[in-house]
């Protein structure tokens, strides 16, 4: 029972009150425990008073690197051992690694005592960036090029590529240019007749073929890189394809074995960061809170 006396006096804002009768506040038809739903009036507001403080009341938000070992300071940094802080649980920080996007994200603030769960808000992302050679492949492979641009670009690259032809020969810089820029299309038409006592047939077959006026053409097209900066250097070999369906050549190249390759890149960038952070789960994936 809520209550309040009777008063002939004057509010702050000098409002007269005047007489209030007895109010009874009925309870609830059943008792209300955790998880049920109440009725809430929604006309106010809450704001968080932490931004007219001099500083925040819990650590949070992104580091973004492509460096090793200024991801790693950091992650060591905000340890939760070094400040001794009693409500962070003091185990190392998770990291998941991308498989797509080639990154590694440490949550910081994972796990709180007393919670299952911490904010997951304070995080650290390790972004490796694609060497020059990986961003020029990927932009070129499966995109059809035209006899001259395939020889531009054959010319500015030809210092650090290896090149074979089909049965694996290694040709000369010179000799594949040259092989390149002279090749042409050529077509042959062959017909075969077969006559018998009761009838005759015929079967025509075309053949088109793009040839050079050099011994040997280029096939394929390898090189030694590391694809991103920080990781070691691997072997990547380029398929050459000509496509003969014109009167002039159109080239294209493929990443040989490309999602063999990707693999065994992000293998190397989880072993790294393992290596790197060698107290801290890693695990291949993302994680959303």
């Amino acid at each position: 029972m809520f209550q309040m006396e009777n008063s002939n006096t004057e509010s702050t804002l000098g409002v007269s009150i005047g007489h209030l009768e007895p109010i009874s506040v009925e309870p609830p038809v059943e008792k209300l425990v955790r998880g049920d739903l109440i009725a809430v009036n929604n006309n106010y507001s809450i704001d968080d008073l932490e931004v007219f403080a001099h500083g925040r009341n819990r650590a949070r938000g992104l580091l973004k690197t492509p460096s090793f070992e200024d991801f790693k300071s950091f992650v060591l940094d905000s340890n939760p051992h070094k400040y001794e802080d009693e409500l962070v649980v003091p185990n190392p920080a998770p990291v998941f690694v991308d498989h797509k996007n080639v990154s590694a994200t440490a949550i910081l603030n994972f796990a709180l005592k007393g919670f299952p769960q911490g904010h997951c808000d304070h995080k650290a992302l390790l972004q490796l960036e694609p060497t020059v050679v990986w961003s020029k492949l990927n932009a070129l492979k499966d995109r059809k090029l035209s006899q001259r641009d395939f020889a531009v670009f054959l010319e500015d690259w030809v210092s650090v590529l290896e090149i074979t032809d089909a049965a694996g020969n290694v040709i000369g810089s010179a000799q594949a240019l040259a092989a390149v820029r002279n090749m042409k299309i050529d077509a042959t038409v062959s017909v075969d007749n077969s006559v018998g006592n009761m009838s005759e047939s015929r079967s025509r077959f075309d053949q088109v073929e793009a040839r050079s006026k050099e011994e040997f053409t280029p096939a394929y097209f390898k090189i030694r890189d590391s694809a991103y900066f920080g990781l070691d250097e691997r072997l990547i070999v380029l398929r050459l394809v000509i496509n003969t369906n014109d009167d002039k050549p159109v080239f294209s190249i493929q990443i040989v074995k490309e999602e063999l390759l990707l693999d065994e890149i992000i293998q190397d960038f989880k072993a790294k960061v393992i290596e790197l952070l060698p107290d801290n789960p890693v695990r291949i994936g993302t994680f959303t809170a």
